[in-house]
């Protein structure tokens, strides 16, 4: 993956806004279906407010900074902060968000995005306290534009929440 450009903003909820015409802006420069931008921006959103309660919970301050890459295959958001842990970080490792329960608003906020992107993981350097959630969006390859104008219709797993995994 390339990557196109870094926005660093101060962890302040009210900033999504910049990240999100950052990241608007990159989408209509590669040529990016309406639909699949706004994947990526609620995504984004998503994740970035995530960030920013876990930086006010644990009273850290800090900066909230999203990286934009692009290859053929698709693209990659990075949103990151030094800081300690969000409380919902152990579910965003392969396999684990179906045993979260949701209930607040980060949880909620946190399914939503991983069910418009193929991946959403947390990775965590503890040598620099840095958390990264790294979200990715792969395109067809067989599509036009360097995969980024194929087909936007859901996937057939494309099921936000079902009764049956919200039971307690």
């Amino acid at each position: 993956m390339i990557e196109l450009a870094t926005i660093s903003v101060n962890a302040d909820r009210r900033l999504i806004g910049v990240v999100n015409a950052g990241l608007r802006a990159l989408c209509e420069q590669l040529g990016m279906k309406e639909t699949r931008r706004h994947r990526l921006q609620l995504a984004t959103e998503e994740v970035f407010l995530y960030c920013v309660e876990t930086i006010r919970k644990t009273a850290t301050g800090g900066v909230v900074t999203a990286r934009f890459a692009h290859d053929a295959a698709g693209f990659q958001i990075i949103v990151e902060y030094v800081g300690k842990r969000g409380d919902l970080d152990k579910y965003l490792q392969p396999g684990m968000l179906k045993n979260m329960k949701v209930k607040t608003f980060e949880g909620l906020g946190l399914c939503l995005a991983a069910n418009v992107l193929d991946t959403l993981r947390n990775d965590y350097w503890a040598a620099e306290g840095l958390n990264r959630y790294v979200m990715t969006y792969n395109c067809g390859s067989g599509a036009a534009n360097n995969g980024l104008d194929s087909d936007d219709q859901p996937k057939d797993d494309d099921v936000i929440f079902s009764a049956e995994d919200q039971k307690d």
